[in-house]
């Protein structure tokens, strides 16, 4: 009985063994195509422009030929195999892109099918603007309407300077040429900030400025306050009394 049981599990070995050397076998006759783009558009399966097919396979795979429906767009026989095409050379619709490799012992390799819907550069475009506008739109909506909050019923004065050295920047507003700290819900532009002066309440686009600059600006913005403040008015009814004083000695 133990010479069967050994001979069982001898068997059962062999039988392992030989599935998994099918396996991999198979495996490596296997051709697998997929798409780059080069130059264009994709969204989803929808493609335009230009277009690369690769093909991944074993390794004694000498030749491939690529096709677009039944019709042959091309062969390469140099590894990495890969072959460059124009959406735009091809009817508008849906296709269906594969690929054929031949092996130096003789064998014929065909590749995953992949089904792609070539559109027009219009469509391209329009689907770009319709996903990328409504961002635009979103991130600069949602900037100005949480800058409005913040600010709604403020009035620029000279006391809404505050400290111009802010964690953003100071700068300078271009309108009224005051200093001021950038604000953090400002819409940041990469350089510039998109950003609403609490001195005149205007929105433009303003740098931060070195802070000799500002400190300058400041200076000058103190003094022309100063300058502006209104005298204050003579005491009425202290001069009534200085001039009934003085009549007293008029002959």
């Amino acid at each position: 009985m133990n010479w069967l049981k050994r001979w069982i599990v001898v068997c059962t070995l062999l039988l392992g063994l030989v599935a998994v050397g099918t396996v991999v076998a198979q495996e490596a006759d296997q051709l697998e195509l997929r798409l780059s783009r080069d130059f264009g558009a994709g969204f989803g399966t929808s493609i335009q422009g230009r277009f690369s097919f690769r093909v991944d396979g074993p390794d004694n795979l000498e030749t491939v030929s690529f096709y677009i429906d039944d019709q042959l767009v091309g062969e390469d026989s140099e590894a990495p195999f890969r072959l460059q095409f124009e959406t735009d050379n091809y009817p508008l619709g849906t296709h269906t892109l594969y690929a054929i490799g031949r092996t130096t012992d003789g064998k014929e390799l065909q590749s995953n099918q992949l089904s792609r819907n070539f559109i027009s550069s219009s469509s391209s475009n329009r689907t770009v603007l319709l996903i990328v506008v409504p961002i635009l739109v979103i991130s600069l909506g949602g900037g100005l309407l949480v800058t409005w909050i913040a600010n709604r019923g403020r009035k620029g004065s000279s006391s809404d300077r505050a400290n111009v050295h802010g964690p953003f920047g100071g700068t300078i507003c271009p309108k009224c040429n005051k200093p001021f700290a950038r604000h953090i819900w400002g819409l940041n532009l990469g350089l510039s900030k998109f950003d609403r002066c609490p001195h005149c309440g205007k929105w433009s686009l303003v740098r931060a400025l070195p802070a000799d600059e500002l400190d300058t600006a400041v200076q000058a913005m103190e003094a022309e306050a100063k300058q502006n403040q209104p005298k204050p008015p003579a005491d009425d009814e202290d001069n009534w009394h200085k001039r009934l004083d003085d009549s007293k000695f008029d002959s």
